[in-house]
């Protein structure tokens, strides 16, 4: 695995996580949607253990929510971890803000006043250097 390959891995989980939120959210909508309208019509035949299994079945997806969480927040504190121990600072914000905070290019150059051209150069560099400090570490990864 590259370093790019590694870092990578944080971003993924990220959108992992959201999409796992966004589908808790859309459950949780649509159970109480049922709920309400099983009360406005009184359909015959609901029960109302229908509903208790429906919040059970919610739970257990807001435990998968909490799994996914619970990676990225590892992950993020393994990374930040290997990218504060490269001697650059530039290099360490670049992929802090790239990898563990989620920015985007051009937010990153700004904040660290480089051209559009320089940060690319500085984060290639970065990628250089920390595949060279952690290649033992992460190389076996996959």
């Amino acid at each position: 695995m590259t370093a790019k390959e590694y870092l990578n891995r944080i971003r993924n989980q990220n959108y992992v996580l959201k999409q796992t939120e966004y589908e808790l959210a859309e459950i949780r909508t649509d159970i109480l949607s049922l709920r309400c309208s099983s009360l406005a019509e009184h359909v015959s035949g609901t029960k109302n253990s229908d509903t208790a299994d429906k919040y059970i079945r919610l739970e257990k997806y807001m435990e998968r929510v909490n799994d996914e969480w619970d990676k990225l927040i590892d992950m993020r504190m393994e990374a930040k971890s290997l990218i504060q121990g490269l001697p650059d600072r530039h290099q360490q914000a670049v992929l802090q803000a790239r990898y563990i905070n989620g920015k985007r290019w051009e937010d990153i150059a700004m904040d660290l006043n480089y051209s559009w051209r320089g940060i690319f150069n500085l984060h290639g560099q970065a990628l250089r250097s920390f595949d060279k400090m952690y290649h033992d570490i992460i190389a076996p990864m996959k």
